[in-house]
C-alpha cells in the first residue's frame, strides 16, 4: 500500500491543491518501509490528482480538498481523509492502526477559509488607476 500525505513545510497541507510537496510513504505488514518525497507540479485542475495517480497512492491525506480533486479520487478508486492536520508521521501511524478518520467540518472550514483568502488575495491584487 501506498499512502500520500500532501505538505506545506513539514506539516500536511491544509489544502490538497496549495500542496508544496507530497510524501509518500509505502506500508508493507502494516510498517512504514520507505518514504520519499516529491515536489508538487505547476497547480492546473487535475494534475495533482493525476500525479498522485502516477505515484501509485491507494490513499490521500490533506487538510482539505476541492470537488474535483475527490471525483478523480473517486472514479480512480483511492481513497482520501481529510480535515487532518499536524504532523505526518502521525496521521500515517493512526491510519494504520485503523484510527485516522475524515472530519469533513474541519475540512469545510479550511476549505472556505481558503477560498476566501485566495478571493481576498486575487481582489487586491488588481490595482486600477484612473487618470481623471
Amino acid at each position: 500500500m501506498k499512502i500520500a500525505v500532501m505538505l506545506m513545510g513539514d506539516k500536511i497541507s491544509p489544502h490538497f491543491g496549495g500542496s508544496e510537496k507530497v510524501c509518500i510513504y509505502t506500508i508493507e505488514n502494516g510498517a512504514i518501509i520507505t518514504k520519499e518525497y516529491f515536489e508538487m507540479p505547476e497547480h492546473r485542475a487535475g494534475l495533482f490528482a493525476k500525479f498522485i495517480k502516477e505515484k501509485g497512492a491507494d490513499v490521500v491525506i490533506a487538510g482539505s480538498m476541492g470537488e474535483r480533486a475527490r471525483y478523480i479520487f473517486d472514479t480512480l478508486g483511492i481513497k482520501y481523509f481529510i480535515g487532518v492536520l499536524g504532523n505526518p508521521d502521525e496521521a500515517v501511524e493512526k491510519l494504520l492502526k485503523g484510527e485516522l478518520r475524515s472530519d469533513e467540518t474541519l475540512a469545510n472550514k479550511i476549505h472556505e477559509h481558503e477560498e476566501g483568502l485566495h478571493h481576498h488575495l486575487h481582489q487586491h491584487s488588481h490595482k486600477h488607476h484612473h487618470n481623471l
